[in-house]
Formats: C-alpha cells, sequence, structure tokens
C-alpha cells in the first residue's frame, strides 16, 4: 500500500508542469446569480494552474462572512493531467439591485490573470430558485455549492450550541448569582462573530474579566459527550426585585468548516476540500427563582451578602470649626456597589456633609468582593462634649436564611473654643463663633469701601464693543471661505489621487521596512512592487491590472522623465519581480535596495511634477 501511495504521489508531482500545456485562464463563477437581501451565497474564482498571489475584488455592497477558502484539485481526463486552484468566498448582498462583483488576479506561470466580471440581481425577501449554478460569462466553470442556511439542522444542533449557565437558580432578592455563557462544539469550528448577549433586564450585572479578553478552549463532558467548550462571557447579576425573572438567550454566529462531498478519487484519497459555512446558533432562556427577602426588625438598607465593619475617628480633641473625619469601612462579599450609604447620626451643632466613597472591590468567577470605605467631614461649630451615638448596620446573609446587625460604635468628641478676634465681637460684648469660608458659599460681611469708578466710562459703542461684535462676523466668513477652498480641492477624484500617490507609496515602504527587518525576502519584493505599481497607478489613474511596459514607458515619456529615470524604473521592476517568485536566489542587500527605490520613487515625483 505505501508502494502504490508513493507512485500515485510521484506521479501527481511528475506530471503537474503538464498544466502548463493547456490554456490557462482565471475565471469567475456565483452560486447564485439571483439572490435575496441577505441570503448568502458562494464566489469562486477558478484558475486551471498552480497559482499564487490571488487579489480579490472589492465586493462593494456586500457583506464577506468567509474567505479567501482556497482548494486544490488534481484530475486525469483520458489520459491527461489537469490541475486547478479555486478560491471561495461566502457573500451575502446588503440591500436591492445590482450588485457587479469585480474582476480578481492572480499570478501563474510568471503571468498575471484577471478574471472576468459577474453580476448578480439582488431581489426584496426570498430569491427564486436557480438551477444554473454559474453565469454565461463562467465559461462553464463548475461551482462546489454552499450551504447558506443560517438556521443549524438538529444534526449540527447536537454538536454546535451555546448556554447561558447561572450558578443558582432559586436566590433571594439581591442575592450575587454567576452567569457563564459557553460555547460547546464538536465540529472544525473556525471563528465567532456577532455575539449577542443578554441585557440581564431586572438585574444589577457586573462583568467578570476584561472585555475582549482572549478565549481558551477546554474540553468537558456533558450529558455524557465530550465537546470542546469556550467561556464567552461570564458576569455576575444581582436580582433588583422578587419573582420569576426571564434571562433573554444570547445568539453567536459561528463560521463552520464542512467537508464538500466529491466524487473525484483523489479529493477522497487526500481528504477533499472544505467550505466555510455560517450558523446562527442561540441559547435557551433561563428562569430565576427570586425569593423576597423577610420582614426586617432594623433598619434594613438593602446590603445582602456577608460583611464587616471598622469605625474609627481621626480626632478626640478639636477646636470649634475645626474639621474631623469619621471612616467607616464596610468589608465582605455580596452586593458592595449598591450600599451606598450607613446609618450614622451626627449633633445638631455638627455641619457634616455626603460621606465620600472609595472602592476597593474586585469581580470574579468567585462574586463581588472587597470593601467600600465611607469618608464623612465633620465641622463642630460650638465648644462642648459631644456624643455621636452607636448604631447598628443590619443586612441579609443568604446562607443563613436570615439577618445579622454589625454595631457602629459611640464615638465622644471633645471641642475646644476657638480662635477669636476683634471681628467677631457682637454687639453687647458677646463673642461670636468664628466664620471660616466652606468652599465659596459662607463669607463674612466685609466692611471696607470698595473704591469709586467714573461714571461717563460705558462699554457700550466703545472699541471693545465693536470688536466683539466683528469678530464673529469675520470668523464665520473665514471659515465660509476657507471651506469653498477646500470643497474646491478636492472636487477632482483624479487630482486628489494623483496627489495623494507619494503618500500612499510611503505606506507601502513602510510595510516593506517590516518585511526587510524581519527578512523576509518574498514579502520585502512583493511590498516594493506593490509601491512602485501603485505609485504609478494612482499618479496616471491607470488600474493595476492595466499598467504595462509600454503603458508605463508612453506616460512617463509624455511627463518628459528622463531615460536613465525610467530605465531605472523598468530595471527595479524587473528585480522585483524575478525576487518574488525566486527569493533564495536573490543575493542583493535589502537596505541598499529598499534606499533605491525610495530615492527612484522621490526621483521621478521631482521629474514629474517639474
Amino acid at each position: 500500500m505505501k508502494l502504490i501511495r508513493f507512485k500515485i504521489l510521484f506521479i501527481l508531482f511528475a506530471l503537474a508542469g503538464c498544466t502548463g500545456l493547456y490554456a490557462q485562464h482565471l475565471t469567475a463563477s456565483v452560486s447564485r446569480n439571483t439572490v435575496s437581501v441577505g441570503e448568502q451565497f458562494e464566489v469562486n474564482f477558478a484558475i486551471n494552474a498552480n497559482a499564487s498571489g490571488f487579489e480579490a475584488p472589492s465586493f462593494s455592497n456586500l457583506d464577506v462572512y468567509s474567505g479567501p477558502n482556497e482548494s486544490t484539485s488534481v484530475e486525469f481526463v483520458n489520459g491527461n493531467v489537469s490541475q486547478s486552484v479555486t478560491f471561495s468566498y461566502i457573500v451575502a448582498a446588503k440591500q436591492e439591485g445590482t450588485s457587479t462583483i469585480g474582476a480578481a488576479t492572480v499570478h501563474a506561470g510568471g503571468k498575471t490573470f484577471t478574471s472576468n466580471e459577474i453580476t448578480v440581481k439582488v431581489v426584496k425577501g426570498a430569491a427564486p430558485q436557480n438551477n444554473n449554478n454559474a453565469q454565461a460569462q463562467n465559461n462553464g466553470s463548475p461551482s462546489t455549492g454552499s450551504n447558506t442556511g443560517t438556521t443549524p439542522n438538529s444534526d449540527v444542533k447536537k454538536n454546535l450550541f451555546v448556554r447561558v449557565i447561572p450558578s443558582k437558580s432559586r436566590v433571594y432578592q439581591g442575592e450575587q448569582i454567576l452567569l457563564t455563557i459557553k460555547i460547546y462544539t464538536r465540529l472544525n469550528l473556525q471563528s465567532l462573530d456577532n455575539a449577542s448577549f443578554p441585557e440581564y433586564n431586572g438585574f444589577y450585572s457586573m462583568d467578570v474579566g476584561q472585555k475582549n479578553a482572549q478565549i481558551v478552549p477546554t474540553h468537558e463532558n456533558y450529558n455524557g459527550v465530550a465537546y470542546t467548550v469556550a467561556v464567552l462571557k461570564q458576569a455576575i447579576v444581582f436580582p433588583e426585585h422578587s419573582g420569576n425573572l426571564k434571562i433573554d438567550p444570547a445568539t453567536v454566529d459561528c463560521i463552520v468548516a464542512e467537508r464538500v462531498k466529491s466524487n473525484n478519487v483523489f479529493d477522497q484519497f487526500f481528504g477533499g476540500s472544505y467550505k466555510n459555512v455560517k450558523y446562527t446558533i442561540k441559547s435557551d432562556p433561563i428562569s430565576i427563582d427570586v425569593l423576597p427577602l423577610p420582614a426586617a426588625k432594623n433598619e434594613f438598607m438593602g446590603a445582602v451578602g456577608e460583611f464587616s465593619l471598622k469605625s474609627s475617628m481621626d480626632k478626640n480633641t478639636v477646636k470649634a470649626n475645626d474639621a474631623v473625619n469619621l471612616n467607616i469601612v464596610l468589608s465582605g462579599n455580596g452586593n458592595l456597589k449598591l450600599i451606598d450609604s450607613l446609618p450614622v447620626k451626627f449633633p445638631p451643632d455638627f455641619d457634616h456633609y455626603d460621606a465620600k466613597i472609595t472602592d476597593h472591590i474586585t469581580t470574579s468567577p468567585s462574586g463581588v468582593s472587597g470593601s467600600r470605605t465611607f469618608n464623612y467631614l465633620l465641622i463642630p461649630r460650638h465648644q462642648g462634649q459631644y456624643t455621636l451615638p452607636a448604631e447598628e448596620f443590619t443586612y441579609f446573609d443568604p446562607q443563613k436564611k436570615s439577618y445579622v446587625s454589625l454595631s457602629i460604635p459611640e464615638f465622644k468628641l471633645d471641642v475646644a473654643k476657638g480662635d477669636n478676634n476683634s471681628a467677631t465681637t457682637m454687639a453687647g460684648g458677646v463673642n461670636k463663633e468664628d466664620i471660616k469660608t466652606l468652599g465659596q458659599d459662607i463669607r463674612y460681611i466685609h466692611t471696607d469701601h470698595e473704591s469709586a469708578r467714573a461714571t461717563d466710562s460705558f462699554f457700550l459703542y466703545s472699541f471693545t464693543f465693536y470688536a466683539g461684535v466683528l469678530t464673529p462676523v469675520l470668523a464665520f466668513l473665514l471659515v465660509l471661505f476657507a471651506r469653498r477652498k477646500y470643497i474646491d480641492m478636492n472636487s477632482d477624484a483624479i487630482a486628489v489621487k494623483q496627489r495623494g500617490a507619494t503618500r500612499m507609496a510611503k505606506k507601502r515602504l513602510n510595510l516593506a521596512n517590516k518585511h526587510m527587518i524581519a527578512n523576509n525576502k518574498e514579502a520585502f519584493y512583493e511590498e516594493l512592487l506593490k509601491a512602485l505599481n501603485g505609485y504609478l497607478s494612482d499618479k496616471f489613474t491607470i488600474p493595476v491590472s492595466e499598467l504595462s511596459r509600454e503603458t508605463i514607458a508612453s506616460k512617463l515619456t509624455e511627463k518628459k522623465v528622463s531615460p536613465e529615470t525610467l530605465q531605472k524604473l523598468m530595471a527595479s521592476l524587473d528585480n522585483c519581480e524575478y525576487a518574488r517568485y525566486a527569493p533564495a536566489t536573490v543575493t542583493s542587500n535589502l537596505n541598499e535596495v529598499y534606499d533605491s527605490t525610495v530615492k527612484l520613487i522621490t526621483q521621478l515625483e521631482d521629474e514629474i511634477a517639474g
């Protein structure tokens, strides 16, 4: 058997060169030439030779779901060997009308081949069945077909599905739940797209982990079957009210590589070719049974979880009008983010402000945990002995299924008399408390005299008045002039493209520079060739596919480019073409080649502009 396989492989590779004896051409075909909006269909570009450097058309007005998917086939017909390469895409139309798929290009046998254009009719609603798998201009090229359905059949559903998994399905109001969204597959899953996750209506949610984190596949047995599993998203959710709450389904678009059925003996022998098929999978909705909290005996502020309290005051003795800080740290796990106040009370002679809240909270698969610090700023206004009474903070513990109370201890504060001055003596010799500026809202009455101003000084009709009126008008006219100038400069699309030729060439040269640093000769020379061809294409508004040595020479001669520069350009193009297909034989210094190409484009720009 090994000897037979070796002989078959030897015959295939020995006769592969025979394909050059047949006429080579690149043909384009579609699985349907009449489709509906949003319906997927397949576009194929096939060449009967070993090819490289495939460049696809723009696919304007089409959504590309997968591609290019490359497949190669070798056939024996009446003793003759033929080889073909097919580049396929799965696409869908965006809007009604006629959509034209432009020409593609590919390199084979040292030549560049261009495909035919295809016109597809896009209708509203379901498209009529079309038994013709290709247009008349596809020259009889066969189409492999495609499964364009987005709803998985029963067999696919068993091997590809998504689940929303709650850590608990019966909880108390405010109790945290871990929701995990997983995808299960036993198919050749290529990629995921357009993932839509639930909105968690009726829940307060906090995502676990960072967004766009890398998906790491694992293996898991589900219902006795082994699957490859990946976690798409995790979130901690807190039910905001009791009752039966629904969590909407999650949907994901999946690209699956499926084997193409073929009667070709060689496809069966070598494993055949594959096509990418898009399936939209949807999880089942889930229900969470949320129990109401029992009636609380003490003041309850909505805290659910397991917590502890620490309290401290930075001073025990202060002067009147001096600030004191009271800090209360609430630690534990639960709905910390939803606790925005504590049951604290202050003496009526104290000015106090809303607490400044500082969080040190983490969200992980084990839940929401950490601490929330409440900092209260207090200002006693009169001297005396004051007591901040003890209070109790009550929370509900779902594990114990009961309320738990934590004590905020009593604090005593000795306030001494504040500093007095002559401005604080009221009528009758009674001293009043110092009045301090709190922000900008309270100030002491100012008793000094203000300087007078001349009554004949008016702003109206002054130089400043006219300047303020005329400046916006002049600025508006200047903007109108600049906008008109900009529109005139960009109205000529050809001139804009010609002006941007050098800039686009520099971008392509930057990519070539990266390949040069990586010592990737083939990619380096390919980017140099794209930079030169792209520059000439943009400069003379000629498609790259129509550039030839004669066209280039004719256009540059019209622009009075010197023969020496033209000869350097032709030599550089030839060197790049040769180096792309035989990079191992290139001995030139890449730095020198790169520098000479930059100088060549600069010289061309100077001579053309001159």
